[in-house]
């Protein structure tokens, strides 16, 4: 006699998840959500409908492993029916329980009480019959923090052999920490059936199946050597303080199945949802999830949509659109009274039961009801707070204006500009918020953008700040993981520049004293300015002025008696343009600053007193007439048309045109010319400027040129540095006459130009006379 002996499991286990939130030192409310097959041989977890409430089995228990008192949690774990699939075969349940441990640090186990053959993995391809299982969570009370969970993870997934499929887990953590998903390890594993039961199921589906841990994404593929049928996976969820930590605050299992059927078409049922919303505690959320048959689908309807969704949410389908149909729709609704963020995941099969890659949607739940972007308002400029104020004089001396907004704004994306216009509406200054190197975000204060300030404003008149719509902008990313952007609108705002104070001149018994507003030379540094006598410089000891004094008779000042009784002394502040070369007294550069110092003063000549010696000699007289043989004039232009009498005011760098004449028929050459201020400073910069010698031009821009018996020269007119009251030029030249036509005459010479092998002749001429005009500049 033979006795057959088989040993019996029961497979109704598909997988699930623990998850906990904090409510003191040691303890905690336990949430699960478990996943058993939809069949009435077990009663315990079938769902007639959602919302059922069950009583799961005795068998299984929750337990503290590593408590010394109170180590079982709950048993049985009450169940309430949230999502079913009868065709998929299985039923979520949903659970809670608040539980109080004697320590702060311990582990939670879901699992059989006894052997595991009374509740056991379904057979498995990847790791044979009867496998048990069991469900850890690691809970730290020390620290404030509620761990990660999955919401939206389906119990299984079901894929053709030879296709793919992508599963996002999609978890959340209610701290918002970052969160990682990893395989099981072997610490993580349930217990075997025995001691020979060493392929227990932890970790990855197949060999192929890849876990993304950054994102929580499962890529599972099937290889050739994968046969048909179920496999089992286990991931752990983590939540970190941030995500360069490498210790996790509490870890959360996630158990499933794959279901590997047929070979086919790999193109399921395509899903439409609303992937994200916002609502209020409390206010309810009606949408819509729509599985529809696609192009390349080896499939005509959709016979049912499965989801994992909050409990509380219902599902229903639209009539008219129920499975059966090439297109499905299904109404969900849902009104949590808590807030935070529920992960919804759906999917569908086809009439070949052909799923597609799960979709997932959140719901955030916020007291400010509205969606984060209409609570947004674009930044407004605060023209009050900003630099110049609106409708203020504006008397600073920053360095950098600002434009003031009522909340951070980030440099745009595209080109907008700042305008200083004045009250005619001409641009007198432009700054582009695309020019880093121009206008400034700071990151110490990201509410204000500064710009130079702009130079050149008049005093006494009036402008506005223009700033072109979307030179601030406001970026964020919206609860919804959306990036969204509010820009600036077009601002305008007057403010004034007062007229600057005026220099002050006080003439004193012995001393003249000026002070000069720094704003009225443009903050040129005081170095750079000095009198008649360069070695008299400005003084800066004060936040607001430059000043100096000196004496009647320093500095080169000049005196001249405008009266009897009065008197006028004469200086001048200046600054020192460029020289035409180094050490030159003239430039063909303009002053910045002239400023001529004129006290008038009284009584001079009147009581002051005067004698003569006896010794002093009588001046004797002595008196003469005489003409010059050469005389130099000065044209309008090239053409030597018309002269110009009396002293010509001229600009810097224009050409002047001379021509050298005699009185009396004879051949005329320039040997020399130079130039002097007409009115000196009496100083030791009183200076004189060869520009011709030896009939050649020492200045670079001297053209000398024959015509006839003139001798023709032109150059680009000059100013001294240092002068006296004026700056008008006196032009002195040094001339020979010839008689005409002698070839080897000096004058022929002169007027050959040939500079380099010239040397100077002392022959050859009949008369050497000086000759001088003036120029002013």
């Amino acid at each position: 006699m033979a006795f057959m002996v088989a040993e019996v499991y029961a497979t109704h286990y598909r997988g699930g998840t623990f998850y906990y939130k904090r409510l003191g030192k040691a303890k905690i409310r336990v949430f699960w959500r478990l996943s058993f097959q939809l069949i009435n041989y077990y009663p315990e977890y079938y769902c007639n409908e959602v919302g059922d409430n069950l009583i799961a089995e005795n068998l299984l228990a929750l337990t503290c492993i590593d408590c010394g008192t109170n180590t079982t949690i709950l048993t049985p774990l009450k169940l309430k029916c949230t999502s079913i699939s009868q065709e998929m075969g299985w039923s979520l349940l949903d659970g809670q329980v608040d539980y109080m441990a004697d320590r702060k640090e311990f582990t939670m186990a879901f699992k059989t009480i006894d052997t595991c053959t009374d509740s056991s993995w379904i057979k498995l391809e990847n790791y044979g019959a009867g496998k048990c299982w069991s469900l850890l969570t690691k809970v730290d009370t020390s620290i404030k923090n509620d761990s990660p969970q999955v919401q939206a993870g389906l119990p299984v997934y079901r894929v053709r052999h030879g296709c793919k499929r992508l599963i996002d887990l999609n978890p959340t953590d209610g701290d918002g920490d970052p969160t990682k998903c990893r395989w099981a390890n072997d610490d993580e594993c349930p217990e075997g059936r025995d001691s020979n039961d060493v392929n227990r199921v932890c970790g990855r589906a197949t060999s192929l199946t890849k876990l993304y841990q950054e994102e929580c994404k499962i890529e599972f593929i099937t290889g050739e050597d994968d046969l048909q049928g179920w496999y089992g996976a286990s991931v752990m969820i983590e939540d970190f303080p941030d995500k360069t930590y490498r210790k996790a605050k509490s870890t959360v299992p996630f158990q499933f199945l794959l279901d590997v059927t047929a070979p086919g078409s790999c193109v399921g049922p395509k899903i439409d949802l609303e992937e994200c919303s916002v609502i209020a505690p409390g206010e309810t959320w009606d949408s819509e999830v729509t599985a529809s048959i696609q192009k390349g689908s080896d499939a005509s309807i959709i016979t049912e949509i499965q989801g994992s969704y909050p409990s509380g949410m219902t599902m229903s389908y639209v009539k008219g659109s129920e499975p059966r149909k090439k297109v499905v729709k299904a109404k969900l609704s849902f009104t949590p009274e808590t807030e935070g963020t529920y992960v919804f995941s759906f999917t569908a099969t086809d009439e070949n039961g052909v799923q597609n890659d799960p979709k997932s949607g959140r719901l955030i739940v916020s007291a400010d009801g509205l969606p984060f972007e209409q609570q947004v308002s674009p930044p407004v400029i605060l023209p009050e707070q900003s630099t110049p104020v609106v409708n203020s004089e504006y008397e600073g001396t920053d360095a950098f204006w600002k434009i003031k907004f009522d909340s951070p704004v980030t440099r745009p994306k595209t080109k907008a500009l700042i305008k200083i216009q004045d009250m005619q509406g001409d641009v007198v200054a432009k700054y582009n918020a695309l020019d880093n190197d121009v206008v400034r975000f700071p990151d110490s204060d990201p509410t204000i953008v500064q710009y130079p300030a702009p130079s050149g404003l008049e005093g006494g008149k009036g402008y506005v700040v223009f700033v072109e719509s979307g030179f601030g902008e406001r970026v964020w990313t919206t609860p919804c993981g959306r990036s969204a952007k509010a820009v600036s609108d077009t601002a305008m705002y007057n403010f004034k520049i007062p007229k600057p104070p005026e220099p002050e001149v006080e003439c004193g018994d012995s001393y003249i004293k000026v002070r000069i507003p720094k704003t009225y030379v443009n903050n040129i540094p005081a170095s750079e300015l000095h009198l008649h006598d360069t070695r008299c410089k400005i003084e800066d000891n004060d936040p607001m002025y430059y000043q100096i004094e000196f004496g009647y008779d320093e500095c080169g000042t000049i005196i001249k008696r405008s009266s009897k009784s009065k008197t006028k002394f004469f200086n001048t502040i200046r600054d020192d343009p460029k020289p035409i070369f180094t050490g030159a007294p003239v430039t063909r550069a303009k002053h910045k600053i002239e400023m001529q110092i004129i006290c008038e003063m009284r009584g001079v000549g009147v009581n002051d007193v005067f004698f003569k010696p006896v010794a002093a000699v009588n001046p004797e007289k002595y008196k003469a007439t005489g003409e010059f043989k050469t005389y130099l004039k000065m044209y309008e232009d090239s053409s030597y048309n018309k002269d110009i009498t009396g002293t010509a005011s001229v600009e810097l760098k224009e050409t002047l045109y001379f021509s050298a004449k005699s009185t009396s028929s004879k051949d005329v050459a320039i040997e020399s010319c130079r130039a002097m201020a007409k009115f000196g400073t009496c100083t030791e910069n009183d200076k004189k400027y060869t520009f011709i010698e030896n009939g050649c031009g020492v200045d670079s821009s001297v053209s000398l040129t024959p015509s006839g018996l003139d001798h023709r020269f032109s150059i680009k007119s000059f100013g001294f540095l240092q002068y006296g009251l004026t700056n008008e030029v006196f032009v002195k030249c040094k001339m020979v006459s010839c008689k005409p036509g002698a070839s080897s005459s000096r004058c022929a010479d002169l007027k050959r130009g040939n500079c380099s092998r010239r040397r100077r002749s002392i022959g050859n001429f009949e008369e050497e006379s000086d000759t001088f005009m003036t120029f002013r500049m």
